[in-house]
């Protein structure tokens, strides 16, 4: 537990130091599981899910080996646990506020504000965008174990950027012969293509231009 900080002697006030008050099993619990899961995003980000173990996961966050296998379980609970966080995160605090404002009223709108809110949170969250992109290819190779989480989480965006497509067609600013499902897959391919780019290398492209190049191409195989 940190220790409290007090006022220095002779500094001009009768004041007692302040002592904060000690934190509850639950807050010292929550505290742990934050730290360690900072912890694991930054070690998968750098050397990838393989090579990582839960003894390096605890040291980074100041813990044990023993407490982290104790808060998630196993290794493959962490990464679960990382990933879930990641995007649970990414989807409340940034997708929903993004694209359900008072002021997109259209389903185009809505999709460029999706491509926008993720596309930036490569530059906003680099090591957290990383950590899942370096796990996804452990998914296709060594790690075959972790496939069906990638598999569920990449369902998850195709679904939701199906339904916000669904919306377009139903409203008449898409193509009514559209398969939704099918122009999900594209536009994740072409978003996840392009962010792989920018990670592999930050300086082979113009930020804001291949943005609008971005939504203007996901859009035009929808009119």
């Amino acid at each position: 537990m940190e220790n409290a900080q007090a006022l220095p002697q002779g500094s001009g006030t009768n004041s007692p130091a302040k002592v904060d008050a000690p934190k509850t099993q639950e807050q010292r619990k929550a505290e742990s599981e934050r730290r360690i899961l900072r912890a694991a995003v930054e070690l998968f980000a750098r050397q990838g899910y393989l090579k990582t173990t839960l003894i390096e996961v605890g040291k980074a966050a100041g813990y044990t080996g023993g407490l982290v296998s104790h808060r998630f379980g196993s290794k493959e609970g962490l990464l679960n646990a990382v990933i879930d966080n990641a995007t649970q995160r990414f989807f409340e605090d940034q997708v929903q506020p993004a694209v359900e404002r008072e002021d997109v009223h259209s389903a185009e709108q809505a999709l460029r504000a999706y491509l926008a809110t993720y596309f930036e949170e490569a530059f906003v969250r680099e090591s957290h965008i990383r950590a899942v992109y370096v796990i996804m290819g452990e998914a296709l190779g060594a790690v075959e174990e972790i496939r069906p989480r990638i598999a569920l989480l990449n369902k998850r965006m195709r679904q939701y950027i199906a339904g916000i497509i669904e919306r377009g067609v139903a409203s008449g600013e898409f193509r009514q012969e559209l398969d939704a499902d099918a122009s999900a897959v594209l536009i994740v391919g072409l978003l996840r293509g392009v962010i792989i780019q920018h990670l592999t290398d930050p300086r082979a492209f113009n930020k804001k231009q291949i943005l609008a190049t971005l939504q203007a191409s996901a859009l035009a195989g929808l009119k």
